[in-house]
């Protein structure tokens, strides 16, 4: 909300500042309804839909019923636990369609049917086998349907309570009279909207109507409804992307400069994890100049969120030295932040001397409450059956340390006068690590919940993890040989183009 709603109004009647006004109003969601996260409207636009209805009308055969029938089943699909009936029954037995991170993302069908069948409709009503009449009647059909719509929509706005899902909080946060502002903008926004709207199509519907009585040619048509999808579409997108979204490139290149406490810490050359709690598992900052525990992606690590929600926001030491968070952000009395060394953290590798026992992995997580990290690691043995020694012996001359980093590749020395088991302070992931001792391919397992151990037999000995993962080799060879197949087909009919039989003459 900028400064033409009721709520900028309602703050600078109340005695703000228009700075500090027009700061709390653009922070209210005009947005109404109950889906926890929205960002912006999938909008096709009112003419598209428009055209859309008309080739429903003018467009005979298949090509009508496979673009109908896709645009609603997405549109029935993006409801998602609105429609549990059909959500369930895809997600059950489609494969990968439970890896949509949002099923409103499979509109993205509807937004290519519509208008494909639009465009149809508008070729139809260019032929000149089509009847005037039957063109005028498309055209009466289509304009009385889509304004009826349009009239339904606004006659219903009574029906609406206009509460977003958060309502709650901003009610407690600025009162019943903010809220009851946010309303009636809400409110004015879907009447200016729908009326809108309702003016595209009567114009688009007026450029077709001169188009079929001749009164304009099909070019003069095409620029007009071109012209009016512009401004109908541009008006809308101008409110989620205009020039407050872009800065500077130097500021994309460097998003963040590095503050005192950055630069103290990078001094340290050795290989650690920084945590801000202020940032939590989300923020994007600290992982921007250090190796850190958060950062922002769109697909967390599920193991490490859940580390975060059962042990890190409760204070868990014991998880952040074995996640070698060496420095802590924290605050003095006076409010200004500094670097706290956590001398406790566990390093990026160390020989534990007992293994505790769990069968599942709620009993995996909740063991971490209560266990000595540098010591002791947990491991599921209902997953690993296998490992049935639970005790060994480390001397204090016993050491293992990273000696090389890289994405994909770590390599550590170890030296341990007896059998050891190590556990290393990198995420577990078997689909693509692959650890080796001296070279050789050498299991490894989840333990901690979170980690990698491994056992290293007695000795001095190199061990290294490696990011192979398979499907990027086997996709790597499906690509070379269809690149190969696809070159060998353009040489071979270029060939036959330039040198094939030509026919005799007769």
């Amino acid at each position: 909300m900028g400064k033409d709603y009721k709520a900028y109004e309602y703050f600078t009647n109340q005695g703000q500042p228009p700075g500090k006004a027009l700061e709390f109003s653009s922070g209210l969601p005009l947005y109404w309804g109950d889906q926890p996260i929205v960002a912006g409207p999938a909008y096709v636009g009112a003419i598209i839909f428009f055209l859309f209805v008309l080739g429903i009308i003018l467009v005979k055969g298949k090509k009508k019923w496979w673009l109908l029938i896709g645009a609603i089943l997405s549109l029935m699909l993006s409801w998602g636990k609105n429609f549990p009936l059909l959500t369930d029954f895809m997600i059950d037995y489609f494969p990968l369609y439970n890896k949509f991170r949002a099923v409103s993302s499979i509109q993205v069908v509807l937004e290519l049917c519509l208008p494909v069948l639009g465009i149809l409709g508008l070729w139809e009503l260019f032929k000149a086998s089509v009847d005037k009449k039957e063109k005028l009647n498309a055209l009466k059909w289509c304009f009385f349907i889509t304004l009826g719509l349009g009239i339904f929509i606004f006659l219903i706005k009574g029906f609406f309570s206009f509460e977003g899902l958060r309502d709650e909080v901003y009610r407690g946060y600025f009162g019943d009279d903010v809220m009851t502002m946010i309303k009636r903008d809400r409110e004015a926004v879907y009447i200016n909207d729908t009326i809108r709207s309702l003016v595209y199509v009567v114009l688009a519907a007026a450029a077709l109507w001169f188009f079929i009585k001749e009164r304009i040619g099909k070019n003069l048509l095409v620029i007009a409804l071109g012209a009016l999808i512009l401004f109908d579409l541009v008006g809308v997108d101008l409110r989620y992307v205009n020039e407050d979204d872009f800065v500077r490139q130097h500021e994309v290149n460097e998003p963040f400069q590095a503050s005192q406490i950055d630069q103290l810490i990078q001094q340290d050359d050795s290989i650690f994890r920084v945590f801000d709690p202020e940032e939590g598992v989300n923020g994007s900052r600290t992982s921007y100049f250090h190796k850190s525990i958060g950062g922002y992606h769109a697909a967390k690590p599920r193991a490490l969120q859940d580390l975060f929600e059962y042990h890190l926001y409760q204070n868990n030491l014991q998880v952040l030295n074995m996640l070698n968070v060496k420095y802590i952000i924290q605050k003095d009395e006076d409010g200004k932040s500094f670097p706290a060394i956590n001398p406790d953290a566990n390093g990026n590798a160390w020989f534990v001397d007992q293994l505790l026992p769990v069968s599942s992995a709620d009993e995996e997580i909740m063991k971490l409450k209560d266990f000595n990290s540098k010591k002791q690691a947990v491991i599921n043995t209902k997953t690993y059956p296998t490992q049935t020694k639970l005790r060994f012996e480390v001397d204090s001359l016993a050491n293992i340390g990273l000696v090389e980093y890289r994405p994909d590749y770590l390599k550590y020395k170890s030296s341990n006068a007896n059998d050891g088991f190590a556990v290393f302070s990198e995420m577990y992931y078997p689909s693509g690590w692959d650890a080796f001792i001296d070279g050789k391919p050498e299991p490894h397992f989840k333990v901690d919940y979170a980690l990698r151990g491994m056992k290293v037999p007695a000795g001095t000995h190199e061990i290294e993890f490696k990011f192979e993962p398979q499907v990027i080799e086997q996709g790597s060879q499906i690509a070379l040989a269809a690149n190969i197949l696809l070159g060998l087909i353009v040489v071979g009919g270029a060939g036959y183009s330039l040198f094939g039989r030509k026919p005799k003459d007769t």
